[in-house]
C-alpha cells in the first residue's frame, strides 16, 4: 500500500484518477437517494388512488347510495288518491316531489300540468306538458294537452301544429280529445273543424255533452245553429235520463 501511495504520488495523473473515482462515487449514491424517493412516492399515489370519487356518470345516484329516494309507486298511488280525493294541494305536493327523483314521469307530468292549466298558471302548465311531449313523444295525450294550454294563451298555430301531431298518433280520438280539440280550433275561429269534432264528441258523450257544452272555449261557435242544435238534443236526452 506504501508503495502504491509513492508511486501514485510520483505519477502526475494521480489526481485526476482519484477526483474520477470520487464523482463516480458520488453519482451512485445520489442515484440510490433518488430512486428511493421515487419509491414512496409511487407508493403514496397508490395509497392515494383508493381514496378517488366515483366517476361522475356514475349509474348509482346519490339518492340511491344513501336510501334517500321515496318509493316512487307508493308516492304515485297517494298523490291520485289525494288528486281524486280533492285535495289538489296534497296532490301537487306529492307530484312535485315524483319529479325531483323522476323528472320523466308521465303521471306527474301530466297531472300537475292539469292542475296547474285548471289554477290558470298557463305557462307553468305549458313547461310541463312540454316535458312530456319531449320524454314521452309517443303519447298523443301529451301533445293534447299541450295544444288546449297553447290555445289557451292563445298561441294558434303552434296549438293547430301540435294537435294534428296528437291525431297523428291517435287518429280514433276518445271524446275528451275530440272535445279539445273542438275547443282549440273554436278559438282558433276555425267553425268547420270545430263544429266537426263537436259533433263527433257528441255522438260518444250523449247527455253529458250538454255541461261540457258550457265550457267559454266554445264561445267562438256558441251562436251556430248547429251548435245550439247538438246541445238541445243532448238536453232532451238527458230530461229523458232523469
Amino acid at each position: 500500500m506504501k508503495n502504491f501511495l509513492v508511486s501514485g504520488i510520483k505519477n502526475p495523473l494521480a489526481p485526476f484518477i482519484l477526483l474520477l473515482a470520487l464523482i463516480i462515487l458520488m453519482t451512485i449514491i445520489i442515484s440510490n437517494i433518488k430512486s428511493a424517493r421515487e419509491t414512496a412516492q409511487l407508493h403514496t399515489g397508490r395509497q392515494n388512488l383508493l381514496f378517488d370519487p366515483q366517476p361522475a356518470d356514475s349509474d348509482e345516484t346519490a339518492a340511491e347510495k344513501t336510501g334517500s329516494e321515496p318509493d316512487i309507486r307508493h308516492l304515485t298511488a297517494e298523490a291520485l288518491d289525494a288528486w281524486e280525493g280533492g285535495d289538489f294541494a296534497a296532490a301537487e305536493d306529492k307530484f312535485r316531489t315524483i319529479l325531483v327523483f323522476r323528472p320523466n314521469n308521465a303521471v306527474a307530468l301530466s297531472h300537475l300540468g292539469a292542475l296547474l292549466h285548471h289554477r290558470g298558471d298557463y305557462a307553468s302548465a305549458e313547461r310541463m306538458f312540454r316535458r312530456q311531449t319531449l320524454f314521452h313523444p309517443g303519447d298523443p295525450n301529451a301533445y293534447l294537452n299541450l295544444a288546449s294550454v297553447l290555445a289557451r294563451q292563445n298561441k294558434l298555430p303552434e296549438a293547430l301544429a301540435v294537435s294534428k301531431q296528437s291525431l297523428r298518433l291517435a287518429p280514433k280520438a276518445s271524446s275528451t280529445n275530440l272535445l279539445s280539440l273542438a275547443k282549440i280550433y273554436s278559438q282558433a275561429k276555425d267553425e268547420k273543424r270545430a263544429l266537426d269534432y263537436f259533433r263527433r264528441a257528441a255522438s260518444i258523450l250523449g247527455p253529458r255533452l250538454v255541461e261540457a257544452g258550457w265550457d267559454p272555449a266554445f264561445d267562438n261557435i256558441r251562436q251556430n245553429p248547429e251548435f245550439q242544435s247538438l246541445l238541445r238534443d243532448a238536453g232532451k236526452q238527458q230530461g229523458a235520463v232523469r
